[in-house]
């Protein structure tokens, strides 16, 4: 048996709050959703019918201006249905989760500048023409491909050719407008709301502009506080926590691509993963009295009808129109089915890409608007961390540094991306978003948008 074998089989027994904590909907045709049990999110005006369907409600706390958490003994789905048939604004509290497609593993070089990382795709032009991938992951259109030829002369029916090929390249004019001048450079702040930082910082390696935020309120699903940072092994079982480290992993990707931003990590993410709408949504009104240029979330959920979440909507637009730049990890189930938070309006919605082209996980859609390397990626991680935890030291697996694939790991190449132009030109979010992702020039890929393949 492999040591990820090993690793793999004593996994679930680390699981005990999926167990407690989280419930899957099932039955009725519908697509299937997480949801915390006894948990419901209604508008200020439903509240009192809410008492009167749910029968057993015994706390209410405000997640956001008009919505309430309500928290009891009672089956949130039944309840949610029920009023919204009857009019009302409400939904259960998803859950939302980080689940990148492997574990953490220990960078073999542990410096990513030896690594072209992250171009593993050497150069967009090496994909030809977007039709020659008929679909990102190869089907779902009925055609592939096309032929840039005219296969009705005779000539290209030869297997000789009839004289020299012409260069039919043309320069490009000059377009002064695209001159990237500004006051630069600027100092962006970046905000990355996930599993927490690493409490020793990854042994002195973390970059120093990267500091966990300020001891805050967990959230309305939680009492109580955080300080925001995340140890290696929460639950004391001498195994690295599923999740530990991804907050830590995706900063690191963040400060390296800008290196002039201050990056702050929150943790809105238990250490098995998981988190929920009302609380992240709790945390991201937190910043409104201090915007931050850029919000990088890399956890979604899907929800009852593929309706958006209340609560993340009102949080996010609340914050976009404080002129926050929001990107979010589009999801690793290969679907096209929206995920949430990554499908609101004006979110950028990232997937993933491998050395060939999409990667096999990345969820794709009309939704999804920049794609970036997200398999084997290098970064940050604990430093002297074993997995399993044996007590010797000498024999410590993870030394600062780890290889990880997910879109969780594309979303903050484009966020870092976005920062750094912010810094280097002097120009607003919007502006950065034009260049970086909106100018109709770059390179797009059918269902995954645009390539953003910095390195």
């Amino acid at each position: 048996m492999t040591d990820s074998d090993e690793r793999s089989r004593k996994t679930p027994r680390r699981l005990g709050a999926w167990e407690s904590g989280v419930r899957v909907s099932s039955g009725g045709g519908k697509p299937s959703f997480a949801f915390r049990p006894g948990e419901v999110i209604v508008h200020a005006d439903a509240r009192d019918e809410a008492r009167k369907v749910a029968g057993n409600v015994e706390t209410e706390t405000e997640i956001v201006a008009s919505l309430f958490l309500l928290k009891g003994q009672f089956d949130p789905v039944v309840v949610s249905r029920k009023l919204r048939a009857e009019g009302f604004d409400a939904h259960v509290n998803y859950v939302l989760v980080a689940a990148p497609m492997t574990f953490a593993h220990p960078a073999t070089i542990p410096h990513p500048a030896t690594i072209p990382h992250p171009a593993t795709i050497p150069h967009p032009a090496t994909i030809p023409h977007p039709a020659t991938i008929p679909h990102p992951f190869g089907y779902g259109y009925g055609g592939g491909g096309c032929c840039c030829c005219d296969c009705s002369k005779e000539d290209s029916k030869t297997s000789t050719p009839t004289g020299p090929r012409v260069n039919t390249a043309e320069e490009t004019p000059a377009e002064p407008r695209l001159n990237r001048t500004g006051k630069g450079p600027t100092k962006s702040r970046v905000v990355v709301l996930d599993s927490g930082l690493d409490p020793k910082s990854s042994g002195g390696l973390l970059q120093p502009q990267i500091t966990a935020q300020a001891k805050s309120a967990w959230g309305p699903s939680e009492p109580g506080s955080t300080d925001n940072l995340d140890a290696h092994d929460d639950n004391g079982d001498k195994w690295l926590d599923p999740v530990a480290g991804h907050g830590t992993f995706i900063a690191s990707i963040i400060a390296r691509l800008a290196p002039q931003a201050t990056v702050e990590v929150g943790k809105v993410l238990q250490p098995t993963g998981e988190g929920n709408d009302a609380d992240l949504a709790y945390r991201i009104d937190a910043l409104l009295s201090d915007p931050p240029a850029v919000l990088c979330i890399a956890s979604s959920c899907y929800t009852d009808d593929d309706e958006p979440p209340a609560a993340l909507a009102v949080a996010i637009t609340a914050i976009q129109t404080a002129g926050t730049l929001v990107v979010c990890a589009a999801g690793n189930e290969m679907t096209s089915r929206v995920s949430w938070p990554s499908a609101l309006p004006d979110v950028i919605a990232v997937g993933a890409l491998d050395g060939s082209g999409p990667a096999p996980f990345t969820n794709y859609g009309w939704w999804v608007n920049a794609c970036a390397p997200g398999t084997d990626i290098v970064g940050n991680f604990y430093s002297g961390v074993d997995d399993p935890d044996d007590g010797n030291p000498n024999k410590s697996e993870f030394e600062g540094w780890a290889k990880w694939s997910g879109t969780s790991f594309a979303a903050p190449i484009v966020a870092g991306m976005l920062a750094r132009e912010m810094d280097l030109y002097g120009i607003s979010g919007r502006e950065a978003v034009r260049r970086v992702i909106d100018d109709p020039r770059l390179f797009r890929i059918p269902g995954l948008g645009t390539v953003v393949n910095a390195h």
